[in-house]
């Protein structure tokens, strides 16, 4: 049973019916001992009405008891029936309504009567109590009194009126029972309907949301205590599904955008050499001029896997100490072909030595970035300066070079997916996704990376972590 209403609605129905069975069976069993009781009373007043007949003489026990005083005990299998006898079991009297039927000898105290139930020869079922009691003298001649003379009386009475009670106490119990059952059957329905309504509300709200309505918020002011952090941790996880799916878009466009030039370059190409004859040389430059584009369509498609990478939350930064000198070096290297055709110089000041426990190969994407945009877009015949600060737990490497026509909202685009300044970064073999990916592997290196205009100079500032 995997549905949250029956579990819930079977509990609180178990529950109740055992609470009401419990309820019941102890409500019987006090009533049931009340009307025992009430009966018992009535069953010692007689026998202690029979004592004020009975009389002990020289030794004897006698009772004088005339029908017409009390008159119960003379209808042979009436409903009152006594045996008095002597504590050796000699016989004294017997009421009529008893006949021949023999009784136990077994007596309490005047006190503390002892009673059972039996079934008499004849079928009678009745309720015994037997006392245990010094009879009065028939006169106050010492000569009469036997000390410790003592006698047992039996006296029982049909039962049958207290069964009769007792079946109606049961039958009416019963009743109750059945209707307070239904009754607690209509209230937990009722009351679990109405207790998971805010639920079922919840969950047709959740069932409603699909790609097109992530901006839906769900309120948590008019929602149950035990709902609201469940409807603020959806709220949450709508609000990164919108940001993703948001980020998604916009980078399919641009990504849809970046495509698009070169390949229609290429439809061009093909359309060329399919419509108009050439000759060897024209077809040897269509070809290179196909492997330009595609060689531009690779560079896109990597920078995007690299950049898929960096977004995977389940990828494992290997740290290993690495030489920051010998890291810039390298990055340095690609790139220093095209910043000697731009006369673009790398002034490195890092101190020697200057090791960080780091992933090399995301540090070398992110040095590598940083290298290849100051050889591309600094300004011709400047300095690309490298210094190092040791920072609180960190350590800053500082890449400075001339900003060129940079201006101050250019900086934080610097950063963004695709962003090319129009005047500065129309070159078809940059995209705009580099400084984007270094700063993500930044991230994932614990650290971060930030660019500033100070004093006519693009400043980039890496931050990792020392330790």
């Amino acid at each position: 049973m995997k549905s949250l209403r029956a579990q819930l609605t079977l509990r609180l129905l178990l529950g109740g019916a055992l609470l009401l069975g419990v309820a019941g069976a102890v409500l019987h069993w006090r009533l049931q001992a009340a009307l025992t009781t009430e009966f018992d009373a009535v069953l010692r007043a007689s026998a202690e009405s029979l004592f004020a007949f009975t009389e002990q003489s020289q030794g004897k026990v006698l009772m004088e008891l005339a029908g017409q005083t009390m008159p119960q005990f003379v209808e042979p299998r009436g409903a009152s029936v006594y045996l008095l006898r002597e504590t050796d079991g000699r016989e004294v009297k017997r009421s009529p309504s008893l006949g021949d039927a023999a009784l136990p000898l077994r007596a309490g105290t005047a006190s503390v009567p002892e009673y059972w139930d039996a079934t008499l020869p004849d079928g009678r079922t009745m309720r015994f109590t037997g006392i245990r009691f010094p009879p009065h003298p028939e006169d106050e001649d010492p000569k009469n009194i036997t000390p410790g003379l003592e006698a047992v009386l039996v006296v029982g009475r049909d039962r049958a009126p207290l069964d009769r009670r007792l079946d109606a106490l049961r039958a009416g119990l019963l009743f109750i029972g059945a209707l307070a059952l239904g009754t607690l059957v209509a209230l937990v329905l009722w009351s679990v309907r109405g207790g998971l309504a805010p639920l079922d509300r919840l969950g047709e709200a959740v069932a409603g949301v699909d790609a097109a309505r992530l901006a839906t918020r769900f309120p948590t002011e008019t929602l149950p205590a035990e709902l609201r952090p469940i409807a603020a941790r959806l709220n949450e996880l709508l609000a990164r599904l919108e940001t993703s799916f948001e980020r998604e878009r916009r980078f399919t466009a641009n990504v849809a955008h970046e495509l698009r030039t070169p390949l229609a370059e290429l439809r061009a190409l093909a359309e060329v050499n399919l419509a108009t004859p050439a000759t060897e040389e024209e077809r040897a430059e269509s070809w290179r001029d196909a492997l330009a584009t595609t060689h531009r369509m690779e560079s896109v498609s990597l920078r995007l896997l690299e950049l898929a990478r960096a977004e995977d939350p389940a990828r494992v930064v290997r740290r290993e100490p690495v030489d920051l000198n010998a890291a810039l070096r390298e990055a340095w290297k690609p790139w220093a072909a095209r910043a000697d055709e731009r006369r673009v110089e790398l002034q490195s000041a890092l101190p020697a030595g200057l090791v960080v426990p780091t992933d090399p190969v995301l540090l070398a994407v992110i040095l590598g970035n940083v290298c290849g945009n100051a050889a591309e877009h600094a300004p011709m015949g400047t300095a690309f300066r490298a210094t190092a600060l040791r920072e609180a737990g960190t350590v800053a490497l500082l890449f400075r070079n001339r900003a060129g026509d940079l201006t101050g909202e250019d900086v934080p685009r610097l950063f963004e997916r695709f962003w090319k300044k129009d005047a500065a970064r129309t070159d078809a073999r940059h995209h705009g996704l580099g400084l984007a990916l270094a700063a993500e592997f930044a991230t994932l290196l614990g650290g971060a990376l930030t660019g500033h205009l100070r004093d006519g100079d693009i400043e980039f500032a890496l931050r990792l972590p020392a330790s």
